[in-house]
């Protein structure tokens, strides 16, 4: 898969702390998607093909309309409710306008009847605009620092990425039929952890036939029902966009808040263990593969532990929200925990840490 599906992006202007939490540990946070019910007939492919095809995909540029459909077992959000930006996310169904033209441009849209939250990425410039709220914020990308945006998946690509980097000892991976998705045919690959403790049955990507990119993710509960979350291309065009895509224009009235690139707090890639934790700290990954937690920085999961933590029900030392998909565990210290483990499982690690 190639790089260009990566957005250089400071993480809290893509997503909030919740959704980055939740993704990292879950592989996806998304969605569910618009596909059919066909079974075309594409040439076989085995396990090791489809990965590397899927590995080596251009996407250099695209334009299409995502579907996502949340189904974590949480009750309507308010930011829904009232048209809401990226916290929406976290439950129904959303539908996001993606353009991308490779790794220094991208919009991405969150829509719904009320109002529209978009993320524009223009070089090192990086906007966000929230119609509920008329307001704006600018800040430019810090390209001496890796960021959590990569981390979180907005499209099918991210998505599938992360799934690939769980391929090893502890994935089971299977070539599953085919399908198709936004009027593409495209196959499907199965995959399903082998440890005990995570709280994801298994996770299937549909691949472009023709152009091995990723067109849909489903991600399952072992709790059973319909995917807890489904992300896929409703529309999709792999035409360069039109350079005024990615323009911003300050609309009138708008309150605009200039924001520092320290503000941005980018994320390390995994960092060590033993690493002290403080309000300045970056998000930590403990475990690995599908037993990943995420540590958030104190103050940095502020906004998940007001919103989450409403939804929570007190255990031994913290508030624990529990989903079909996802547990968060906030502590009485202020510390942030997520991951798409059990329940006990999460509370060993956060003891241990």
């Amino acid at each position: 898969m190639t790089r260009t599906t990566r957005r250089s992006v400071p993480w809290r202007y893509a997503v909030p702390a919740a959704i980055a939490a939740a993704t990292v540990g879950a592989v996806t946070f998304g969605p569910a998607a618009f596909a059919d019910d066909a079974h075309p007939g594409l040439p076989d492919q085995t396990v090791e093909q489809l990965t590397a095809k899927v590995a080596a995909a251009r996407a250099d540029a695209l334009t299409g309309t995502i579907r996502i459909d949340t189904d974590l077992g949480l009750p309507t959000l308010p930011g829904k409710a009232a048209g809401g930006g990226p916290q929406a996310l976290l439950s129904g169904t959303n539908r996001i306008q993606v353009a991308l033209d490779g790794p220094d441009r991208q919009r991405i849209g969150i829509m719904s009847d009320l109002a529209e939250y978009n993320v524009i990425h223009n070089g090192r410039d990086v906007w966000t605009y929230d119609s509920r709220a008329h307001a704006v914020t600018h800040g430019t990308v810090d390209t001496s620092r890796p960021d959590v945006a990569s981390l979180v998946p907005t499209t099918p690509q991210d998505a599938a990425r992360q799934l690939l980097d769980l391929v090893g000892p502890t994935t089971d991976v299977k070539v599953d039929g085919t399908g198709r998705v936004a009027g593409h045919d495209a196959y499907k690959l199965r995959f399903a952890p082998k440890t005990q403790g995570s709280l994801i049955a298994g996770a299937t990507v549909f691949v472009d036939g023709r152009t091995g990119v990723p067109l849909r993710v489903t991600v399952d509960s072992v709790k059973g029902g319909k995917p807890a979350i489904d992300i896929a291309f409703e529309t999709i065009s792999y035409d360069k966009p039109a350079a005024g895509t990615f323009d911003f224009k300050t609309l009138a009235g708008a309150t605009v808040k200039e924001v520092k690139p320290d503000e941005a707090k980018p994320a390390a890639a995994k960092r060590d263990p033993a690493a002290p934790t403080g309000d300045h700290a970056t998000p930590g990954l403990l475990g690995e593969g599908w037993s990943t937690v995420v540590e958030l920085p104190r103050g940095g999961g502020k906004d998940a532990t007001g919103l989450l933590g409403k939804l929570g029900k007190p255990v031994p030392g913290g508030t624990l929200l529990n989903t079909r998909l996802l547990n968060v565990l906030t502590t009485d210290t202020g510390r942030v925990f997520a991951g798409a483990v059990d329940a006990d499982t999460l509370q060993r690690i956060a003891a241990q840490r």
